[in-house]
């Protein structure tokens, strides 16, 4: 070879996976070994040109792939390759390469090919027969330590010692008791060992020292009562809201039994600089200003680009962006409530769509409702059109545009008692009306924000008991399910659409996340599952045997690499400054994720396939 080639050859290694992911001495090998070839428009490759050759890959030009009845297998472009398939054949190969154009081939030959993936997983893992095996060896996600505060358990982290004494202590003994552990509180129990009052160090400070009280006193005289607590199993993130709202600094926590283990305070939840989203949500819990929750609310894009940068996993994302949802609907619909006063009965705030599964993104909408304790008279229907009014225009303030569809607690129809919603749920479940059905599907996915939440409950149970006992309703919503497809065509093209200035793109959202979001939607219907977001859905239908182990995994790694994509096209948009949406166009996609994108539509269009025979039998 010349040797003056290699450089480029390194280049195009260096930005073609999965030998990018190779060290810079397994990539100056594997450049040494390429070979080139150079092909002029209509010629052809087959059999022996194939057959245990190698892996081609087109440096530039175009190919066809034609199988052996001369049908179109595919068309291959710059940074596609081939020949994978045929390294075990002999003699006759499943199919014939025609050239579309002058083309420069590199082949990377069998022996180098195999020894490469007995020395590295990734390059292995990439040639996998499996799609679900090639997407998950293209992300190597960090667990992001903003999603470990939202999901990580108490028990699984350091507490705080903390001081034990109970109602004949003295306040000398708890001080020396504090002091003695080094810690920030002191919980006083009853003869059952069960937390009935709590002293701090600024108790000590402010209702002792400075008040000149008797240290002999008992230690009940300065201690408040009603102590607030928090369970082992319950995440960091409740523990950190718990503080938030009763102001303050540290919290007991107590085992199942309502043992006292120890303590957890803010520092241990705000020591790393990194964690954004929770300095805001503290500051938004805080703030009663509106144009002030509007300034804050620009900081999201600040936590998204953070979050997309830094590799985090496209779950961890959504996790986070919903609970920055969530405290600007409890803030902004607090705020709402203390303007027009008292509310005339109890209420249950609801979100639905993808803030009720945890899923948002930086282009969610507002998707929310109100369930009434009871029937309400004119101007106690004002006063909610009042509340709901002034909120959902804040929050569009704040970035959570308006519904399109109009699926807003201020629109009357989505303000109603209980009794209403269990009767639209009844004549929801009964019809085939293609409007009744997108109003179903909004608000099965249903979670509780603020108010009563037992109204939410009771509701969730009547709705899935309703629904999954239906099998009508089933097949009804399995069809509406299955009328998209992913947007791949026979030959693994993309199948375009052309927008207002007549560019081809497809929609990721339409054509692909919400095929995922909707299977994982009629699944958890069939076994009555009241999970909301999509994996935990496709893990119950898993555990109730209507979703095989592979069939988990399959999607799983299909949704989790697609929203992956939808991030880093959303992060790109942003920085050139130009409007987010979910259509992207083919040419703005590198080679490697056109490649696993298809693998992803393949997965979505087989599983829709199986479930096609077990929702509507057929």
């Amino acid at each position: 070879m010349d040797q003056s080639l290699l450089p480029n050859i390194y280049d195009f290694i260096d930005h073609t996976p999965p030998f990018s992911q190779l060290s810079p001495l397994e990539k100056d090998a594997l450049a040494a070994s390429i070979k080139i070839f150079y092909f002029s428009t209509d010629d052809e490759l087959k059999d022996e040109d194939l057959c245990s050759c190698g892996l081609y890959m087109i440096r530039s030009g175009a190919v066809e792939q034609i199988n052996k009845d001369g049908t179109l297998r595919s068309r291959l472009g710059v940074g596609d390759s081939f020949g994978y398939t045929q390294l075990n054949k002999q003699g006759v190969s499943d199919y014939t390469v025609k050239f579309l154009e002058n083309s420069l081939l590199y082949l990377v030959n069998k022996q180098i090919l195999d020894f490469i993936k007995s020395k590295n997983k990734y390059v292995s893992e990439y040639f996998a027969t499996a799609e679900w095996v090639r997407l998950s060896s293209t992300h190597i996600y960090k667990t992001s330590k903003l999603n470990k505060i939202f999901t990580q358990k108490i028990k699984d982290v350091r507490l705080d010692s903390i001081a034990i004494a109970n109602l004949d202590t003295t306040i000398e003994e708890c001080a020396i008791e504090i002091g003695k552990k080094d810690a920030q509180i002191c919980v006083v129990v009853d003869e059952n060992e069960k937390a009935i009052g709590i002293v701090t160090k600024s108790d000590l400070a402010l209702r002792v020292v400075a008040k000149a009280l008797d240290v002999k006193n008992k230690v009940s005289t300065i201690m408040t009562s009603n102590v607030v607590t928090i369970n082992e199993n319950d995440t960091l993130y409740t523990a950190f809201e718990t503080m938030v709202s009763y102001n303050i600094k540290s919290v007991p926590i107590i085992s199942a039994s309502e043992k006292i283990l120890g303590a957890i305070d803010t520092k241990q939840l705000l020591q790393n600089s990194q964690l954004q989203s929770i300095y805001l949500i503290k500051k938004i819990n805080k703030t009663k200003d509106i144009d002030k929750l509007i300034e804050l609310s620009k900081h999201k894009i600040e936590i998204f680009r953070t979050l997309v940068d830094s590799n985090a996993d496209p779950s961890s994302v959504e996790l986070v962006m919903s609970k920055l949802s969530d405290a600007f609907y409890k803030q902004i619909f607090k705020i709402a409530l203390e303007k027009y006063g008292t509310p005339p009965c109890q209420f249950a705030l609801i979100v639905a769509g993808s803030l009720a599964r945890n899923e948002v993104h930086f282009m969610s909408d507002q998707d929310n409702a109100i369930i009434l304790e009871r029937e309400l008279d004119e101007k106690e229907r004002q006063y909610f059109k009042d509340v709901t009014t002034f909120a959902c225009q804040t929050l569009d303030k704040c970035g959570y545009t308006l519904c399109e569809g109009n699926y807003m607690a201020c629109n009357d129809k989505w303000c109603v008692s209980y009794n209403t919603w269990e009767e639209y749920f009844n004549k929801w479940t009964a019809s085939t009306n293609p409007k009744d059905i997108l109003d179903i599907i909004v608000f099965l996915d249903m979670r509780y924000m603020l108010g009563d939440e037992f109204l939410v409950a009771k509701l969730k149970k009547h709705m899935v008991q309703k629904a999954s006992e239906n099998s009508r309703f089933i097949a009804t919503m399995g069809a509406s399910t299955l009328s998209v497809s992913p947007p791949l065509g026979m030959f693994r093209q993309f199948v375009l659409t052309k927008d207002g200035e007549n560019r081809p793109y497809f929609d990721i959202k339409k054509q692909a996340i919400n095929l995922v979001v909707e299977l994982a939607r009629v699944y958890a219907l069939t076994c009555k599952s009241i999970a909301t977001d999509t994996i935990s859905r496709l893990h119950e239908a898993n555990a109730h045997g209507k979703l095989g182990d592979n069939d988990l995994i399959e999607l799983t790694e299909a949704y989790k690499y697609i929203d992956g994509v939808r991030f880093s096209h959303q992060l790109k948009a942003l920085e050139k400054g130009e409007e987010i949406s979910n259509k992207i166009a083919p040419e703005l996609l590198s080679q490697f994720e056109k490649n696993h994108l298809k693998d992803a539509f393949r997965i979505i269009a087989k599983q829709q396939e199986a479930a096609s025979f077990i929702f509507i039998g057929k």
